[in-house]
Protein backbone atom coordinates (compact mmCIF):
# COMPACT_ATOMS: atom_id res chain seq x y z
CA UNK A 1 0.00 0.00 0.00
CA UNK A 2 1.19 3.24 -0.38
CA UNK A 3 1.64 5.37 2.18
CA UNK A 4 1.73 9.57 2.52
CA UNK A 5 4.23 10.07 5.28
CA UNK A 6 6.91 13.46 5.83
CA UNK A 7 9.98 11.40 5.51
CA UNK A 8 12.56 12.80 3.26
CA UNK A 9 15.98 12.02 2.96
CA UNK A 10 19.43 14.15 1.59
CA UNK A 11 20.04 13.42 -1.98
CA UNK A 12 24.02 11.83 -2.29
CA UNK A 13 24.09 13.25 -5.09
CA UNK A 14 23.37 16.97 -5.58
CA UNK A 15 22.23 17.65 -1.80
CA UNK A 16 18.99 18.36 -2.69
CA UNK A 17 15.96 16.91 -0.43
CA UNK A 18 14.26 13.53 -1.59
CA UNK A 19 10.72 13.09 -0.40
CA UNK A 20 9.42 9.70 0.48
CA UNK A 21 7.84 8.60 -3.14
CA UNK A 22 6.68 5.15 -2.00
CA UNK A 23 6.73 2.39 1.17
CA UNK A 24 7.34 -1.07 0.54
CA UNK A 25 8.16 -1.79 -2.90
CA UNK A 26 8.77 -5.21 -3.93
CA UNK A 27 12.27 -6.82 -4.54
CA UNK A 28 14.21 -8.64 -6.93
CA UNK A 29 14.10 -11.45 -4.28
CA UNK A 30 11.17 -13.26 -2.80
CA UNK A 31 10.45 -11.38 0.50
CA UNK A 32 12.59 -8.19 0.48
CA UNK A 33 11.08 -4.59 0.45
CA UNK A 34 12.18 -1.26 -0.47
CA UNK A 35 11.31 2.11 -0.19
CA UNK A 36 11.25 4.88 -3.32
CA UNK A 37 12.65 8.70 -2.50
CA UNK A 38 12.92 11.20 -5.62
CA UNK A 39 15.23 14.22 -5.18
CA UNK A 40 12.99 17.32 -5.56
CA UNK A 41 16.36 19.26 -7.08
CA UNK A 42 17.71 16.86 -9.86
CA UNK A 43 15.09 14.46 -9.89
CA UNK A 44 17.09 10.96 -9.69
CA UNK A 45 15.31 7.95 -7.69
CA UNK A 46 16.79 5.93 -5.28
CA UNK A 47 15.73 2.58 -2.73
CA UNK A 48 15.86 2.45 0.89
CA UNK A 49 17.77 0.05 2.38
CA UNK A 50 20.50 0.62 -0.02
CA UNK A 51 21.37 -3.03 -0.05
CA UNK A 52 23.37 -4.67 -2.58
CA UNK A 53 24.57 -8.49 -0.95
CA UNK A 54 26.62 -10.60 -3.00
CA UNK A 55 24.46 -13.63 -1.87
CA UNK A 56 21.20 -11.74 -3.83
CA UNK A 57 23.49 -11.20 -7.05
CA UNK A 58 24.68 -14.69 -7.10
CA UNK A 59 21.15 -15.81 -6.53
CA UNK A 60 20.22 -13.10 -9.84
CA UNK A 61 22.83 -14.59 -11.84
CA UNK A 62 21.87 -18.34 -11.34
CA UNK A 63 24.88 -19.67 -10.66
CA UNK A 64 25.08 -21.36 -14.22
CA UNK A 65 23.38 -21.42 -17.21
CA UNK A 66 20.89 -24.00 -16.13
CA UNK A 67 19.05 -22.51 -13.34
CA UNK A 68 16.32 -20.19 -13.59
CA UNK A 69 16.65 -16.86 -12.31
CA UNK A 70 16.71 -14.08 -15.07
CA UNK A 71 20.12 -13.42 -16.26
CA UNK A 72 19.88 -16.40 -18.09
CA UNK A 73 19.67 -14.38 -21.31
CA UNK A 74 23.27 -13.18 -20.34
CA UNK A 75 24.64 -16.44 -20.55
CA UNK A 76 23.19 -17.34 -24.35
CA UNK A 77 24.94 -13.84 -25.68
CA UNK A 78 27.93 -14.69 -23.96
CA UNK A 79 27.95 -18.11 -25.94
CA UNK A 80 27.10 -16.49 -28.99
CA UNK A 81 29.78 -13.50 -28.33
CA UNK A 82 32.52 -16.16 -28.29
CA UNK A 83 31.65 -17.56 -31.69
CA UNK A 84 31.67 -14.76 -33.61
CA UNK A 85 34.40 -13.77 -35.79
CA UNK A 86 34.03 -9.76 -35.20
CA UNK A 87 32.41 -10.05 -32.21
CA UNK A 88 32.62 -5.85 -31.26
CA UNK A 89 31.13 -5.07 -34.64
CA UNK A 90 27.96 -7.20 -33.88
CA UNK A 91 28.30 -6.06 -30.73
CA UNK A 92 27.77 -2.72 -32.24
CA UNK A 93 25.19 -3.21 -34.19
CA UNK A 94 23.28 -5.52 -31.82
CA UNK A 95 22.30 -2.99 -29.45
CA UNK A 96 21.76 0.73 -28.36
CA UNK A 97 23.77 -0.07 -25.15
CA UNK A 98 27.14 -1.24 -26.75
CA UNK A 99 26.47 1.70 -29.63
CA UNK A 100 26.86 4.04 -27.46
CA UNK A 101 30.28 2.94 -25.60
CA UNK A 102 32.06 1.51 -28.71
CA UNK A 103 31.13 5.17 -30.50
CA UNK A 104 32.34 6.87 -27.27
CA UNK A 105 35.71 5.10 -27.08
CA UNK A 106 36.06 5.55 -31.33
CA UNK A 107 35.42 9.55 -30.66
CA UNK A 108 37.94 9.60 -28.10
CA UNK A 109 40.30 8.51 -30.71
CA UNK A 110 41.44 5.38 -28.04
CA UNK A 111 44.45 2.94 -30.23
CA UNK A 112 44.85 -0.63 -30.57
CA UNK A 113 46.58 -1.97 -27.88
CA UNK A 114 45.09 0.66 -25.32
CA UNK A 115 44.83 -0.78 -21.84
CA UNK A 116 40.93 -0.57 -20.83
CA UNK A 117 38.92 -1.97 -18.00
CA UNK A 118 35.49 -2.81 -17.79
CA UNK A 119 33.78 -2.57 -14.20
CA UNK A 120 30.71 -4.93 -14.02
CA UNK A 121 31.84 -7.23 -16.09
CA UNK A 122 29.55 -9.88 -16.00
CA UNK A 123 29.56 -12.90 -17.69
CA UNK A 124 32.90 -11.39 -19.84
CA UNK A 125 31.73 -10.97 -23.08
CA UNK A 126 32.47 -6.89 -23.50
CA UNK A 127 35.85 -7.87 -22.62
CA UNK A 128 36.46 -10.58 -24.75
CA UNK A 129 35.41 -9.03 -27.66
CA UNK A 130 37.05 -5.83 -26.67
CA UNK A 131 40.55 -8.11 -26.38
CA UNK A 132 39.15 -9.66 -30.13
CA UNK A 133 39.27 -6.18 -31.73
CA UNK A 134 42.99 -5.47 -30.46
CA UNK A 135 42.33 -3.93 -27.10
CA UNK A 136 44.21 -4.69 -24.20
CA UNK A 137 40.83 -5.41 -21.71
CA UNK A 138 40.68 -6.67 -18.29
CA UNK A 139 37.21 -7.22 -16.30
CA UNK A 140 35.93 -6.74 -13.06
CA UNK A 141 33.00 -8.07 -11.72
CA UNK A 142 31.18 -7.89 -8.09
CA UNK A 143 29.61 -11.08 -8.33
CA UNK A 144 32.38 -14.15 -8.12
CA UNK A 145 29.44 -16.67 -9.88
CA UNK A 146 30.19 -14.52 -13.14
CA UNK A 147 34.35 -13.76 -13.37
CA UNK A 148 34.40 -17.40 -11.93
CA UNK A 149 32.50 -18.12 -15.41
CA UNK A 150 34.17 -15.49 -17.25
CA UNK A 151 37.25 -16.92 -16.33
CA UNK A 152 36.42 -20.64 -17.10
CA UNK A 153 34.45 -19.42 -20.48
CA UNK A 154 36.62 -16.47 -22.25
CA UNK A 155 40.17 -17.29 -20.48
CA UNK A 156 41.73 -15.41 -17.03
CA UNK A 157 41.20 -11.88 -17.63
CA UNK A 158 38.52 -11.27 -14.70
CA UNK A 159 38.93 -10.73 -11.17
CA UNK A 160 36.32 -10.40 -8.31
CA UNK A 161 35.85 -7.59 -6.58
CA UNK A 162 34.64 -3.69 -6.38
CA UNK A 163 36.13 -0.28 -8.09
CA UNK A 164 36.93 1.07 -4.84
CA UNK A 165 39.12 -1.79 -3.68
CA UNK A 166 40.74 -2.45 -7.09
CA UNK A 167 41.92 1.16 -7.27
CA UNK A 168 44.10 1.59 -4.66
CA UNK A 169 46.60 -0.83 -5.88
CA UNK A 170 46.12 -0.08 -9.66
CA UNK A 171 46.24 4.24 -9.84
CA UNK A 172 47.19 5.56 -13.32
CA UNK A 173 47.05 2.13 -15.15
CA UNK A 174 44.07 2.00 -18.26
CA UNK A 175 43.63 4.32 -20.75
CA UNK A 176 39.61 3.58 -20.54
CA UNK A 177 37.16 2.79 -18.11
CA UNK A 178 33.76 1.09 -18.79
CA UNK A 179 30.63 0.49 -16.85
CA UNK A 180 27.69 -0.70 -18.60
CA UNK A 181 24.41 -0.73 -16.54
CA UNK A 182 26.54 -1.02 -13.28
CA UNK A 183 26.68 2.86 -11.34
CA UNK A 184 22.51 2.09 -10.81
CA UNK A 185 23.75 -1.17 -8.87
CA UNK A 186 25.95 1.00 -6.30
CA UNK A 187 25.30 2.40 -2.81
CA UNK A 188 27.48 5.44 -3.80
CA UNK A 189 27.92 6.67 -7.01
CA UNK A 190 30.29 9.45 -5.67
CA UNK A 191 32.86 6.78 -4.78
CA UNK A 192 32.62 4.71 -7.72
CA UNK A 193 33.16 7.86 -10.28
CA UNK A 194 35.95 8.80 -7.90
CA UNK A 195 37.80 5.10 -7.89
CA UNK A 196 36.73 4.63 -11.78
CA UNK A 197 38.71 8.12 -12.37
CA UNK A 198 41.59 6.96 -10.37
CA UNK A 199 42.31 3.79 -12.20
CA UNK A 200 42.92 6.40 -15.47
CA UNK A 201 45.69 7.84 -17.23
CA UNK A 202 45.84 11.69 -17.02
CA UNK A 203 43.30 12.21 -19.98
CA UNK A 204 41.82 9.03 -19.91
CA UNK A 205 38.49 8.49 -20.48
CA UNK A 206 35.46 6.92 -18.66
CA UNK A 207 32.16 5.40 -20.06
CA UNK A 208 29.53 4.93 -18.28
CA UNK A 209 25.96 3.51 -19.21
CA UNK A 210 22.65 3.55 -17.09
CA UNK A 211 18.80 3.59 -17.30
CA UNK A 212 17.52 7.24 -18.32
CA UNK A 213 14.88 8.41 -15.98
CA UNK A 214 14.22 11.70 -18.38
CA UNK A 215 12.32 10.27 -20.71
CA UNK A 216 9.55 8.82 -18.73
CA UNK A 217 6.73 10.47 -17.91
CA UNK A 218 6.88 13.14 -14.73
CA UNK A 219 5.64 11.09 -11.68
CA UNK A 220 6.43 7.81 -12.69
CA UNK A 221 8.05 6.03 -9.24
CA UNK A 222 10.10 3.57 -10.72
CA UNK A 223 10.82 2.16 -14.02
CA UNK A 224 13.63 0.11 -13.56
CA UNK A 225 14.81 -3.09 -12.52
CA UNK A 226 13.60 -4.25 -9.65
CA UNK A 227 15.77 -3.47 -6.49
CA UNK A 228 18.85 -4.28 -5.26
CA UNK A 229 19.54 -5.00 -8.85
CA UNK A 230 19.20 -1.31 -9.10
CA UNK A 231 19.62 1.11 -6.38
CA UNK A 232 19.58 4.36 -8.58
CA UNK A 233 17.00 5.45 -11.41
CA UNK A 234 19.29 8.59 -12.75
CA UNK A 235 18.34 11.94 -14.60
CA UNK A 236 21.34 13.33 -16.81
CA UNK A 237 21.11 16.33 -14.22
CA UNK A 238 21.67 13.91 -11.30
CA UNK A 239 24.64 12.32 -13.45
CA UNK A 240 26.24 15.90 -13.90
CA UNK A 241 25.71 16.22 -9.82
CA UNK A 242 28.00 13.27 -9.61
CA UNK A 243 30.73 14.65 -12.04
CA UNK A 244 30.55 18.21 -10.25
CA UNK A 245 31.49 16.36 -6.43
CA UNK A 246 34.41 14.69 -8.78
CA UNK A 247 35.75 18.17 -9.83
CA UNK A 248 34.78 17.44 -13.66
CA UNK A 249 31.97 17.24 -16.65
CA UNK A 250 29.93 15.23 -18.05
CA UNK A 251 29.17 14.80 -21.78
CA UNK A 252 26.23 12.64 -23.13
CA UNK A 253 26.51 10.46 -26.09
CA UNK A 254 24.12 11.41 -28.53
CA UNK A 255 21.44 8.30 -30.13
CA UNK A 256 20.56 10.18 -32.78
CA UNK A 257 22.49 8.56 -35.16
CA UNK A 258 21.37 5.22 -33.94
CA UNK A 259 17.86 5.69 -33.79
CA UNK A 260 17.54 6.93 -36.90
CA UNK A 261 16.49 4.35 -38.84
CA UNK A 262 15.67 1.71 -35.54
CA UNK A 263 12.05 0.38 -34.16
CA UNK A 264 12.06 2.26 -31.14
CA UNK A 265 9.97 0.15 -28.34
CA UNK A 266 10.47 1.60 -25.43
CA UNK A 267 8.61 0.75 -22.30
CA UNK A 268 7.70 4.05 -20.87
CA UNK A 269 6.13 4.15 -17.06
CA UNK A 270 2.76 5.49 -16.59
CA UNK A 271 2.93 8.53 -13.74
CA UNK A 272 1.43 7.69 -10.28
CA UNK A 273 0.96 4.13 -10.65
CA UNK A 274 2.54 2.38 -7.85
CA UNK A 275 5.03 -0.15 -8.84
CA UNK A 276 4.17 -2.88 -6.78
CA UNK A 277 4.59 -5.72 -8.81
CA UNK A 278 4.96 -9.47 -6.99
CA UNK A 279 8.92 -10.39 -6.75
CA UNK A 280 10.69 -11.91 -9.94
CA UNK A 281 12.44 -15.15 -7.78
CA UNK A 282 12.57 -17.61 -4.97
CA UNK A 283 15.64 -17.58 -2.62
CA UNK A 284 16.92 -20.15 -4.70
CA UNK A 285 16.38 -18.14 -7.92
CA UNK A 286 13.92 -19.96 -9.81
CA UNK A 287 11.08 -17.70 -10.96
CA UNK A 288 8.01 -17.19 -8.83
CA UNK A 289 5.29 -16.79 -11.88
CA UNK A 290 5.78 -18.95 -15.24
CA UNK A 291 4.87 -16.69 -18.19
CA UNK A 292 4.39 -16.85 -21.79
CA UNK A 293 7.33 -16.85 -23.38
CA UNK A 294 7.48 -13.81 -26.15
CA UNK A 295 8.58 -14.60 -29.82
CA UNK A 296 12.23 -13.78 -28.90
CA UNK A 297 12.42 -16.30 -26.14
CA UNK A 298 11.11 -18.93 -28.28
CA UNK A 299 13.47 -17.87 -30.82
CA UNK A 300 16.44 -18.20 -28.83
CA UNK A 301 15.43 -21.22 -27.74
CA UNK A 302 15.74 -23.30 -31.55
CA UNK A 303 18.76 -20.97 -33.18
CA UNK A 304 22.19 -21.30 -31.59
CA UNK A 305 23.19 -17.54 -29.80
CA UNK A 306 25.84 -16.35 -32.12
CA UNK A 307 23.25 -17.08 -35.23
CA UNK A 308 20.62 -15.21 -33.20
CA UNK A 309 23.11 -11.81 -32.59
CA UNK A 310 23.86 -12.10 -36.02
CA UNK A 311 19.84 -12.33 -37.50
CA UNK A 312 19.53 -8.80 -35.21
CA UNK A 313 22.26 -6.85 -36.32
CA UNK A 314 21.00 -7.99 -39.96
CA UNK A 315 17.29 -6.79 -39.11
CA UNK A 316 19.04 -3.34 -37.42
CA UNK A 317 20.87 -2.63 -40.62
CA UNK A 318 17.73 -3.27 -42.90
CA UNK A 319 16.70 0.73 -42.77
CA UNK A 320 14.32 0.14 -45.40
CA UNK A 321 12.06 -1.53 -42.66
CA UNK A 322 11.97 0.26 -39.91
CA UNK A 323 9.03 2.28 -38.68
CA UNK A 324 9.36 5.10 -35.75
CA UNK A 325 6.70 3.20 -33.24
CA UNK A 326 7.23 5.47 -30.07
CA UNK A 327 9.03 8.84 -31.12
CA UNK A 328 10.73 10.53 -28.35
CA UNK A 329 13.72 13.14 -28.04
CA UNK A 330 16.16 12.38 -30.75
CA UNK A 331 19.07 12.01 -28.68
CA UNK A 332 17.59 9.74 -25.80
CA UNK A 333 17.57 5.84 -25.81
CA UNK A 334 16.41 3.92 -22.78
CA UNK A 335 19.78 4.42 -21.58
CA UNK A 336 22.31 7.35 -21.35
CA UNK A 337 25.83 6.74 -22.15
CA UNK A 338 28.39 9.45 -20.31
CA UNK A 339 31.52 10.56 -20.93
CA UNK A 340 33.97 11.93 -18.54
CA UNK A 341 37.88 12.77 -19.44
CA UNK A 342 40.26 12.85 -16.59
CA UNK A 343 42.56 16.02 -16.33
Amino acid sequence: MNKQQNKNKTCLLCGGNANLNYVGMNGYVEGTKYDVYECSNCFSSFVDPMSNLKEEYNIIYGGDNTKDAGYNYYYYLAKGVKSLKNPLKDLYDYCAIFWGVIKAINDSNTKKGAKILEVGSGLGYLTYALNKAGYDCEGIDYSDTATNFANNFFGNKYSQGTIETYSENNEGKFDVVIATEVIEHIIDPNSFIKSALKVLKSGGTLIFTTPIKDIHPKGTIWQTDYAPVHLWWFTEKGIEAVAKNNMTSVKFVDFTEYAKYKILNINLGTANIAPNNSSVVNKKGVFLNTRKKDYKEIIMKILPAWLYIKIVCFYHNLKFLQIKKNKIADRYMCAMCAVISKV
